[in-house]
């Protein structure tokens, strides 16, 4: 495990810790489980726009205006 020093607001750290007591998680659960979930959605959107080529046919949706 690495250790991470980050700042954040007092009222998100007061939200987290009131989310933390309420689930019985450490701090440091609540930290790891977040920065997890940023950074697996993370790769998959970026991943999918890498997938995504300039020259590939696609469709394109338009709205018809009535």
């Amino acid at each position: 495990m690495e250790t991470l020093a980050v700042t954040i607001p007092t009222e998100l750290k007061e939200r987290l810790e009131k989310l933390a007591a309420e689930t019985g998680k450490s701090l440091d659960e609540c930290l790891t489980l977040a920065v997890a979930e940023f950074v697996a959605n993370w790769e998959i959107h970026l991943g999918d726009m890498h997938q995504i080529d300039e020259h590939e046919a696609r469709a394109v949706l338009k709205a018809a205006n009535d």
